[in-house]
């Protein structure tokens, strides 16, 4: 679904802050909803360049990673988006105390 037919009520923004966890939950989608997500934003001001994995729950779906310290942030897109079912949970694996989290997308009913 191209992101001009979205209405803006279905866009979500997602911010999460990593804290002491290697796998924590970042976002369970609702009953009867879709997530998809069409971009990932990491910032870190901690100097770090860490390597962060996204999970469908226990399938790993993106891998991003501060490649320059100096830069501090990564912005990825994805175009046709990445879906996320009813009841599945957006999963960050990345070390502890590592990055600050912006997922952007939209929620949809199931079919």
């Amino acid at each position: 679904m191209p992101m001009d037919n979205v209405a803006p009520s279905a866009m979500r923004v997602v911010y999460y802050e990593a804290a002491s966890m290697l796998a924590e939950v970042v976002y369970t989608v609702p009953s009867g909803k879709v997530f998809v997500l069409t971009a990932w934003t990491i910032s870190n001001e901690m100097w770090q360049n860490p390597t962060v994995r996204l999970l469908r729950d226990d399938e790993r779906v993106a891998i991003a990673r501060i490649a320059d310290p100096e830069r501090a942030y990564v912005h990825m897109t994805f175009p046709t988006g990445i879906a996320f079912g009813p009841g599945v949970r957006l999963v960050l694996d990345a070390p502890p105390n590592s990055c600050q989290h912006y997922f952007y997308g939209y929620e949809v009913d199931a079919a």
